[in-house]
């Protein structure tokens, strides 16, 4: 395991069959309109998400999640968390990953390591309550896509004795 510090946080009336068919086709055009403009979206916004690079390094990930974290939850739930980490925060906090990090107002943590194997990245840290020996998480990065994006998070010590 190779360890590498870490660089830094709307009715008229008509008559009555006249109306039905009025109402009937202004519907249709109506959904037609709808259906093709979310077409028209969904095809444009896919492909622009799926070209943002995931963080090339750990440190970056770090840097981008701390950031992310107070001014856009839908970044870290819906790109630098994996899609099973961000599901999981319904099971653990009882609210969804967004709801979560929209209630982040600060990001106080110590980072202690971060811990290099292959494709994988352990990122430990501390968070800074004032306790001593309380708020330690490690981060799991995996190496996906050409970047580095969260699997899981380790509450708990540091993974690697001091």
């Amino acid at each position: 395991m190779v360890e590498k510090e870490p660089e830094l946080p709307a009715v008229t009336v008509a008559e009555p069959e006249v109306r039905r068919r009025r109402t009937g086709f202004g519907i249709v055009v109506l959904i037609g309109a709808v259906a093709a403009i979310a077409a028209s979206h969904h095809n444009h916004a896919a492909p622009a998400r799926a070209s943002v690079p995931l963080p090339a390094t750990p440190s970056a990930w770090v840097q981008q999640w701390t950031a992310a974290a107070l001014d856009n939850p839908g970044q870290v739930c819906d790109r630098l968390y994996a899609p099973a980490l961000a599901q999981a925060f319904k099971a653990d906090t009882g609210r969804s990953c967004t709801a979560y990090y929209t209630n982040v107002h600060t990001v106080s943590f110590r980072l202690r390591h971060i811990l290099l194997d292959g494709p994988t990245a352990a990122i430990e840290a501390q968070q800074l309550s004032g306790q001593p020996n309380s708020g330690f998480f490690t981060m799991l990065l995996s190496h996906v896509d050409g970047g580095w994006q969260a699997v899981d998070i380790v509450p708990g010590g540091s993974v690697r004795p001091r």
